[in-house]
């Protein structure tokens, strides 16, 4: 209540001065708004106005009656040739797909007639009712390509879609192609043969040559002159994949190019029946040991001991006839203690399998010591002409040094070595010849010489 109060008297007390300045400001603001409103419908008049003098003089004016009457006309056949169906309106509403990949099949006397050309696919645009789309896009249509009456020679043909209903509209690209028919004829090809799967063949057997049924070692092959000119090679396709026995199949035969690539012919027959010998010649030989490397300094082996002695090897009898042994590699370099390795064998070529392919090696080391034997005589090798030596130097025998385990090397004695040089091909007269030693021991000891070299004098025999 007494803040109301308060208000009513700073009413009473404003300035009289104050309230006339505020009602000319309001006076003034009425009066540019009525302008306002007065200017805005004096343009519209105008604007109107001009306007209906311009229809007044498009229409009634001589100039521009021709104008006026070719609109009008159009206008009256747009409305009296309206057609709902065709209308721009309904187009919105139709649905397109596009078809890709979809296969050709050409129709043609493909007895008399060889035919290239053809596209491995076409692309079909379906347009219409969105309905009738999805359906016929869900068809399994084709492209067509009707050649029959055509004759031979090089022609532009015609590709149409079909298979996809009536009630659509379909565009085929390439809509037509050229094609090329080329008259067929017949010649005999000799007949060859393949494996094929070897990789699914077990390596323990062999594969003999196969056998033709009925004799048969020559084909028929009907194609185009350009096609039979092209022809390399004919061969039977033999699947050997799991083969453990002689068997016989029905093998079917394809037609290559020289660079190996296959050539699309009928062949006639186009299968061959074949018998096929399978085989498993195999042998049994000893493992060896061989060692590469050196030992570590100051250690020997003592003794190696293989988990298996022999294998049985796998390969065409005349291979085998050859081999006598495999061998499994060890790198000595690698032994510093006792230890257990499991070694590789190393398969001779020709070889295509065999039933040990690894060993385990059992090696005891032990500490390394030498023996020296003396009087190892020095043979002369291929001396062929008879020659004698004077003047040599040093003597005419060595003395070996070798060294491995005390065990190893107590057991060595001076038939287990082989001292010689090699004269052949020498003069008489004075020469510098390296010694060679051949070693029958323990192949854990190894075996050197006091000297690397003996000078000598060749003389003739008396």
């Amino acid at each position: 209540m007494k803040e109301g109060k308060s208000v009513k008297d700073n009413r009473q007390t404003q300035d009289p001065s104050e309230k006339v300045e505020l009602a000319k400001k309001i006076a003034n603001q009425s009066k540019r708004v009525s302008t306002g409103y007065a200017n805005v419908e004096a343009t519209i008049f105008r604007f109107v106005r001009f306007v209906s003098s311009l229809v007044d003089r498009l229409i009634f004016s001589r100039k521009y009656l021709g104008l006026v009457s070719l609109i009008l006309a159009i206008l009256m056949y747009l409305v009296v040739n309206f057609d709902a169906e065709n209308s721009l309106f309904t187009a919105a509403l139709s649905n397109a797909r596009t078809l890709t990949g979809v296969s050709v099949t050409a129709r043609y006397n493909d007895e008399s007639f060889e035919l290239s050309g053809v596209p491995t696919s076409c692309q079909v645009i379906i347009t219409g009712d969105a309905a009738n789309v999805n359906a016929a896009a869900a068809k399994s249509g084709y492209c067509l390509m009707d050649l029959e009456g055509y004759t031979e020679g090089t022609h532009t043909a015609s590709l149409t879609a079909t298979g996809y209903g009536n009630n659509v509209s379909l565009t085929v690209t390439p809509s037509e192609t050229q094609i090329t028919l080329k008259r067929k004829t017949t010649r005999q090809f000799e007949l060859d043969y393949d494996f094929v799967n070897t990789n699914q063949l077990d390596a323990r057997y062999i594969l003999g040559t196969p056998v033709f049924g009925g004799d048969t070692s020559r084909v028929n092959i009907r194609a185009s002159q350009d096609t039979l000119d092209s022809i390399a090679m004919v061969k039977a396709l033999i699947d050997v994949a799991g083969q453990t026995a002689d068997f016989q199949q029905e093998a079917p035969l394809v037609a290559y190019d020289r660079s190996g690539q296959v050539v699309n012919a009928e062949i006639d027959p186009n299968t061959v029946t074949v018998n096929v010998a399978v085989s498993s010649p195999h042998k049994t030989v000893p493992i060896t040991l061989a060692l590469s490397g050196e030992v570590p300094a100051g250690l020997a082996i003592d003794s190696i001991q293989m988990d298996h002695q022999t294998t049985d090897i796998y390969a065409p009898e005349a291979v085998l006839a050859e081999i006598g042994s495999v061998t499994a590699y060890l790198d000595a370099s690698t032994l510093i203690s006792d230890t257990e390795i499991i070694a590789p064998i190393t398969l001779p070529a020709g070889v295509s399998s065999a039933d040990v392919t690894n060993v385990t090696l059992r090696t005891t080391m032990a500490g390394a010591e030498t023996r020296e034997i003396e009087g190892i005589n020095i043979v002369y090798r291929n001396n062929n002409n008879g020659y004698g030596a004077v003047d040599v130097e040093g003597g005419t025998t060595v003395t070996a040094i070798v060294t491995g385990t005390a065990a190893n090397i107590e057991k060595v004695s001076s038939s287990d070595i082989y001292v010689y040089i090699d004269v052949e091909g020498l003069e008489p007269g004075t020469h510098t010849l390296p010694l060679q030693v051949e070693f029958a021991g323990n192949m854990f000891v190894k075996c050197s010489l006091d000297r690397s070299s003996i000078t000598l004098t060749l003389v003739e025999p008396e």
